[in-house]
């Protein structure tokens, strides 16, 4: 860093001593040493223009940056040609850490450039895997995935910034920021040495703020340490190699092809800003320097350690300050336009086609203009002739016409004259703001007053989205998504995950997130999408989610046909899947590995005491096996599952696995399952002799355990009917077994004996054991009441048997509570009985009306909820013949009333109130004679 004399020094005469110490480090650095320091913000387009254009005038012959150490052996695959910004490097070590580069970044511009001038580059700062986890969570991410190293939050939260900020009239640090640096003029970016002095006094007043001691708990002491050892290491080696004690150098080495001259060259150092007064004082010995250089061991750091870090592409939604990235710059979309921009100016875009990004530049639909000014022409050279703006001024209409545009796609009209009026509204804000160009807040702040219509807004966090919003964060905040060269940059789970999605034609080359519509039963090519979905899903890699259609590892919407996922190739994805190589090298290796812990947890909850494995979570393993495409390993799997059968005590766990296997039977087809066809009918037949064991213990439920028990064996009951159809009508099945089975209906005991012969045996003993439990003269009242319901509808049990038993379950004398009971379980088996059957409508209104007052009020609970299982329709019906039986009118009993349980409370309190007042007043025959008249309702 250059401190020049004269009016600069005078001015930084006036800072605190602390920094005109450091100024004059600074500059001893320089000329003694060799070492120029470039302060930057991460991903500031102001600091990557200095950065370029000084490595281009000093032509150093090494250029050491703040980032792990770690990653210079990724240097080569950050330099190839293919790589394409934006990309982070990605730390793992108890944990996961982003290291993001955008074209705009000075880091990423400091390798570029530094390579082309033949400069040694290195990453400096300490290890990801030798941070704390409160170094590791310093951005203040809670998703893991989600951590910079590059936070920024020392600067964001400075009282010295906030107090700048209330002076110059900003809203925040980022438009402090912008306003001293990334507003100035392209020709006052290439000036460098100011530039980077001003930084460096900006990030060093804020860091006066913080005491030592909270820099050390952070960690930030440590990590400045190792960056000036690393720094003092490079500057004897090079003195070394050319026998010099001296490395400074006027103006830069020779060119970049001579490596003799090259290594006499001077060493660029470019870190955060907020770390650099710490390194001159622990560099130049200042007494400040202590803190950092005591904490150096005395035998040095040695060779850096080979902890894993891997490239992944990036994209600008997680690069964006404003949606939550710790170290980004808000609006990355803009900056790297204004990045171009710039460089278009000072005739430095010699990037090759495709390697800034998908949104800098717009093919020149604005007149060219200079940054200095507002309307004068940009000079000429390498970049005059690209595609975009030349010069900030001129990107500040093409911003706005991009704006419009995406907001008339989205509905939102935005007239010729309102862009001309929002230009001229942004020209003007600069101009009072005394700034060189319209920045971003002056744009923003324009579009508001001229392209909102209403009052509306342009929505924002907590607010409903609004076109003219979506168009801005589209402009501002960018689509792109880096891209990395074939080879080690990532790793080979990564490229084999890629290669599979491309392969059935899914996007991946932008983070947009995108809806996929499956019909896997009809269309092959959809039944293999939806495999690599399932299987992305599976393995935890946050690609796809499906939205609607079957779930047959749920169990859930087997009746749809068509599926829905929603999916987005996201830099988060590619994290995850980093995370899982260590179980494979491919998809299908960490696929097995799951499948491989979720049977290791089945078998350990097998061999536990918490009461066994479950059929049903084996099932669902089969289940998951099967939509994921790994068929092969169903043969181990299953065999676990016919051993669960035999130790699973739960009834229900039993019919639901039993009911997920049946499923997968059905999807067989897009499931490409056909092979394992007869197998999974096997696995429900076993599971159905398992049955025939356990339903017996339903009987036994307590009160409270009755409706789930009912709601079991009115699935067994259903399970059963599937299961013969199935039977008949699969694969193998005779013709003479499905006539045989049509002309049963597969309904009685002994037709299902007699449709076919595999299982035959074990739904008839399920359909013996139900019998005799529901004659049994211990079984629960639900329990009773549902198998009878079930019974007479499937013809086992005659009219007048349940009528009878109905009638005694309901008599005079029976106890309310049990009779209520009776009565659910009838109610849920077969609601419309009660409709349909005269005999019982007469035997539950006669047990009613018999009902003593609080004896009736104690069951109402159970009787509302008996009757919710009627169709609107059947209730209907139902409330027309209470009402022909009691001389209501129908619009008094079918009523819908919303009620809380608290407000039953209340009127239950008031009404024994006015009972005991009137009862006191000689009139209690008045609050009896409505419930005298009281019916069925």
């Amino acid at each position: 860093m250059a401190v020049t004399a004269g009016a600069t020094d005078a001015l930084w005469e006036a800072a605190p001593g602390r920094l005109r110490s450091a100024a004059r480090a600074v500059r001893t650095l320089r000329s003694e040493r060799g070492v120029y320091f470039a302060p930057v913000r991460h991903h500031s387009p102001a600091c990557a223009v200095a950065v370029r254009v000084a490595i281009e005038e000093l032509r150093p012959s090494v250029v050491l940056i703040e980032g792990p150490e770690e990653f210079t052996r990724l240097v080569p695959d950050l330099l190839h040609e293919a790589t394409r910004p934006p990309v982070a490097v990605l730390s793992l070590d108890a944990g996961a850490g982003f290291y993001p580069l955008a074209s705009f970044s000075p880091e990423w511009v400091a390798l570029r450039a530094g390579q082309a001038v033949g400069a040694g580059l290195a990453f400096i700062d300490r290890s990801f895997g030798e941070r704390s986890d409160e170094e590791r969570a310093v951005s203040g991410q809670e998703d893991p995935f989600a951590r910079t190293l590059m936070s920024e939050r020392y600067l964001a939260h400075s009282e010295a910034v906030a107090t700048l900020a209330r002076r110059l009239g900003c809203r925040d640090h980022d438009e402090v920021w912008d306003h001293l640096f990334e507003t100035r003029p392209s020709s006052a970016l290439a000036d460098w040495r100011t530039l980077f002095d001003d930084v460096f006094a900006w990030a060093a007043l804020a860091r006066l703020d913080y005491e030592q001691s909270v820099l050390a708990a952070d960690g930030s002491l440590d990590r400045e340490a190792r960056m000036a050892a690393r720094i003092a290491e490079a500057l004897d080696r090079r003195d070394a190699d050319t026998g010099a004690g001296s490395g400074a150098a006027g103006s830069g080495a020779g060119p970049a092809g001579d490596a003799a001259e090259a290594s006499r060259g001077p060493v660029l150092v470019v870190t955060g800003a907020f770390h650099t007064l710490a390194l001159v004082e622990a560099l130049s010995g200042a007494p400040d320097g202590a803190a950092v250089r005591d904490r150096q061991p005395e035998a040095g750091y040695g060779a850096p350690e080979p902890d894993e870090a891997w490239l992944v592409r990036y994209d600008h939604e997680r690069l964006d300050g404003l949606r939550g990235y710790g170290a980004g710059m808000p609006s990355p979309g803009y900056y790297e336009r204004l990045h171009a921009a710039h460089l278009r100016e000072l005739g430095l875009d010699d990037t090759p086609p495709g390697q800034a990004g998908a949104t800098a530049g717009s093919g020149g639909r604005s007149a060219a203009r200079s940054s200095g000014g507002r309307g004068g022409v940009g000079r000429g050279g390498a970049g005059a002739g690209s595609a975009g703006p030349v010069g900030p001024g001129a990107l500040a209409a093409e911003v706005l016409v991009d704006v419009a545009r995406g907001a008339a796609d989205r509905g939102h009209a935005v007239s010729l004259p309102q862009v001309t009026a929002a230009a001229e509204a942004a020209t003007r804000l600069a101009d009072l703001r005394e700034r060189a160009f319209p920045g971003r807040t002056d744009l923003l702040d324009a579009m508001r007053s001229c392209y909102v219509q209403d009052d509306g807004g342009i929505g924002g966090p907590g607010e409903p989205e609004r076109p003219l919003g979506l168009a801005i964060a589209e402009v501002f905040g960018g689509r792109a998504l880096g891209d990395l060269p074939p080879g080690n940059a990532s790793p080979p789970l990564v490229r084999d995950a890629r290669a599979r999605v491309q392969a059935v034609r899914l996007a991946v080359d932008d983070p947009m997130p995108r809806t996929a519509r499956l019909d896997a039963r009809r269309t092959p090519s959809h039944r293999e999408r939806r495999q690599v979905l399932a299987l992305l899903d599976f393995v935890g890699s946050g690609f796809g989610q499906l939205v609607s259609g079957p779930d047959h590892v749920a169990g859930r919407g087997l009746h749809l046909v068509t599926e829905e996922w929603r999916y987005c190739w996201t830099p988060l994805v590619e994290a995850r899947l980093v995370e899982l190589v260590h179980l494979g090298a491919t998809l299908d290796a960490v696929a097995v590995a799951r499948l491989h812990e979720a049977e290791a947890r089945l078998t350990e909850s097998a061999s536990g005491s918490g009461g066994g494995a479950s059929v049903d979570a084996a099932a669902r393993l089969v289940a998951q096996t099967l939509v994921i495409g790994m068929g092969t390993h169903l043969p181990r799997i299953t065999s676990l599952l016919r051993t669960t059968m035999d130790t699973d005590r739960d009834l229900d766990s039993v019919v639901s696995g039993a009911r997920r296997l049946l499923g997968l039977w059905h999807a067989r087809v897009e499931l490409g399952a056909q092979e394992h066809a007869d197998e999974l009918l096997d696995l429900v037949d076993q599971a159905l002799a398992t049955a025939a064991y356990l339903v017996g213990d339903v009987g036994k439920v307590r009160a409270e355990d009755e409706d789930a028990a009912v709601g079991t064996l009115i699935a067994l009951r259903s399970l059963l009917r599937d299961t013969a159809a199935a039977r008949v009508h699969g694969p193998g099945a005779s013709a003479s077994a499905r006539r045989r089975a049509a002309e049963a209906g597969a309904g009685t005991a002994g037709d299902l004996a007699d449709a076919v012969d595999p299982g035959a045996a074990g739904r008839l003993a399920v359909v013996r054991e139900m019998g005799r439990l529901r004659d049994g003269d211990t079984t629960a009242p639900g329990v009773t009441g549902a198998l009878l319901a079930l019974g007479f509808t499937d013809g086992t049990v005659p009219d007048d048997v349940l009528v009878a038993r109905v009638r005694g379950a309901l008599s005079a004398g029976a106890d309310p509570g049990i009779a209520v009971r009776f009565l659910g379980g009838v109610m849920r088996a077969a609601p419309d009985l009660i409709l349909h059957t005269p005999e019982m409508f007469d035997a539950v209104d006669g047990a009613l009306r018999t009902l003593e007052a609080d004896a009736f009020l104690a069951v109402l609970p159970d009787l509302r909820r008996a009757f919710t299982w009627l169709r609107p329709t059947e209730t209907h019906r139902l409330a027309r013949r209470v009402a022909e039986r009691t001389g209501a009118r129908v619009e008094q009993v079918d009523v819908r009333v919303a009620l809380a349980e608290e407000d039953l409370a209340v009127g239950l309190a008031l009404e024994q109130e006015l009972t005991a007042v009137l009862e006191r007043d000689g009139l209690a025959g008045w609050g009896t004679a409505g419930r005298d008249r009281r019916g069925t309702a």
